[in-house]
């Protein structure tokens, strides 16, 4: 299967290294030449509790690769969506699918524009992506994706023997939004508080006012999911917080990483992006919308 992964950070070079293995042909999108040489060179190096894998990766730009491609697989960070689904556009055959694993909300949106509806398909994972240099990652065997249809097509079931293949631990699921809504909860909650306080996962396990707030906020996107038709359930998100609490510590959050390094936040797409629908819809989200302005006021010039 010929597969461009856009989006060459910690996700795209595991997924992206992991389907190699696998015996597919990808190709890793970067804007970054300097990513792109070392991957090109060095190829990707998993780093997990059993050992380590190598494999070698093709590294390109998006105008150097032939098209159509059988799938895009979009790792971007939110605020660079539509600049990397149109940098494909001339990968898009009438038969190619659009895969987003991206944290946050409407990036299924923007592939549908580009893909349609129906090769359209969305969804989360939870394997854990740290990139310790370009070309190695430390990452776990336990983690799994979850994915579904936008539309009505049924490309999502190939997928998942694709990514199955890839030993991702795929699985399909009826109503994709429920996945992504849950993540958004789980995220929305962690990246935040860990953003403004530079907190570890297991820093913020550890504080009670922490987990006060993280409650709250999950509360918020559940009562926001809820007036769009999304139920998800509470109790998988706080089990999922506490397993992070519990067993990645030393984790720090993509968002806290992000402001330590000085780069813009996906706060917008996390939490801004909840805020806005919980407006739209007459939902207060007041600690979420406290939360993400404060993000915005220690990583923005000026805030806004």
């Amino acid at each position: 299967m010929r597969i461009t992964v856009v989006g060459a950070g910690a996700m795209g070079q595991l997924v992206g290294a992991r389907l190699a293995l696998a015996g597919e042909d990808v190709v890793l999108l970067d804007t970054d030449e300097r990513v792109r040489d070392t991957l090109s060179a060095r190829g990707v190096t998993l780093h997990t509790e059993v050992g380590t894998e190598h494999t070698p990766v093709t590294a390109s730009r998006a105008e150097d690769v032939h098209g159509p491609v059988d799938l895009v697989v979009v790792f971007t960070k939110g605020f660079h969506t539509r600049a990397a689904v149109d940098s494909v556009g001339h990968l898009i055959g009438p038969d190619t699918l659009g895969l987003t694993l991206q944290n946050g909300l409407g990036h299924a949106d923007v592939l549908a524009d580009a893909f349609g509806a129906d090769r359209t398909i969305a969804g989360v994972t939870d394997f854990p992506a740290d990139l310790v240099e370009t070309g190695r990652v430390h990452t776990a065997t336990r983690g799994s994706v979850r994915i579904g249809g936008v539309g009505e097509g049924d490309g999502a079931a190939h997928v998942a023997e694709v990514l199955n293949r890839a030993r991702l631990n795929a699985s399909v699921v009826d109503d994709v939004r429920v996945p992504v809504w849950e993540k958004v909860a789980f995220n929305a909650a962690l990246n935040t508080v860990s953003a403004i306080t530079g907190a570890t996962v297991g820093g913020m396990g550890a504080s009670v006012q922490a987990r006060r707030i993280v409650e709250a906020v999950m509360d918020e996107v559940a009562a926001v999911a809820a007036a769009e038709g999304v139920g998800f359930s509470l109790d998988r998100v706080r089990a999922a917080v506490g397993n992070a609490f519990a067993h990645h510590g030393d984790h720090k959050s993509s968002m806290l990483i992000d402001r330590e390094a000085g780069r813009r936040t996906e706060v917008d797409f996390i939490g801004g992006a909840v805020v806005e629908r919980g407006r739209a819809a007459g939902i207060p989200t007041p600690v979420l919308a406290t939360l993400c302005d404060l993000v915005r006021m220690l990583t923005e010039p000026g805030g806004h």
